[in-house]
C-alpha cells in the first residue's frame, strides 16, 4: 500500500513541477519522498514519459503524443483498433491504456467481445449500463478489463493484470 501511494504521490509531483519546467527537481522530490517510505527509486521524466525504476521493477508513464501500446504488452488482449492511445501504463505484471474513437460504445463493446473471446479469453463479467460497459475476462492467471464510456467520443480503459503466484 505504502508503494502504490507514494507512486500517486510522486506522479502528481512530476505532473505539477514538469509542466513548470522544474524536471529535475521533480524527479529529486519524488525520489526523496519514496525513499522516506522504504522504497529506494530512480525517476526519469524524459520526454512525454516517466519511468520509475525499484528493485521491484519498472513503471512508465506515457501521455500524450508518447503515449502508444508499451513494447511488452500481450499480443493476445486486443487493443481496439483505430482508436487513439491518450495516456499508457506499465508496471510488474500489468498496464493499462486509455484510448478514444469517435466509434460507438456499442460497436466497440461488440468488437472487443468477439476479438477477445476469439483470442482464447472468457468472459468473466458484464455490466452494460446505456453508454456505459464494463467486462471482464480471464485467461490462466490473466485478468483483462475493459471499460467502455460514450460521451462526444467513446472512451475505452483496458487494464491488463497477472497474478503472481
Amino acid at each position: 500500500m505504502k508503494r502504490a501511494v507514494c507512486f500517486v504521490i510522486g506522479m502528481m509531483v512530476v505532473s505539477c513541477l514538469a509542466l513548470t519546467g522544474c524536471k529535475k527537481a521533480a524527479e529529486t522530490a519524488i525520489e526523496n519522498r519514496m525513499a522516506k517510505e522504504g522504497v529506494n527509486a530512480k525517476v526519469d521524466s524524459s520526454g512525454e514519459k516517466v519511468t520509475i525504476q525499484t528493485k521491484d521493477g519498472t513503471a512508465v508513464i506515457a501521455g500524450g503524443k508518447g503515449a502508444t501500446v508499451p513494447e511488452n504488452f500481450p499480443k493476445d488482449i486486443y487493443v481496439y483498433e483505430g482508436a487513439t492511445i491518450t495516456a499508457s501504463v506499465s508496471v510488474p505484471n500489468g498496464f493499462n491504456l486509455v484510448m478514444e474513437t469517435g466509434d460507438s460504445a456499442d460497436k466497440v463493446l461488440g468488437t472487443t467481445k468477439s476479438k477477445m473471446t476469439g483470442l482464447g479469453w472468457k468472459e468473466e463479467m458484464n455490466m452494460n449500463q446505456g453508454n456505459s460497459s464494463i467486462v471482464s475476462y480471464k485467461k490462466g492467471e490473466r485478468t483483462a478489463v475493459v471499460n467502455i464510456n460514450a460521451d462526444k467520443k467513446t472512451n475505452i480503459n483496458l487494464t491488463a493484470t497477472e497474478q503472481k503466484k
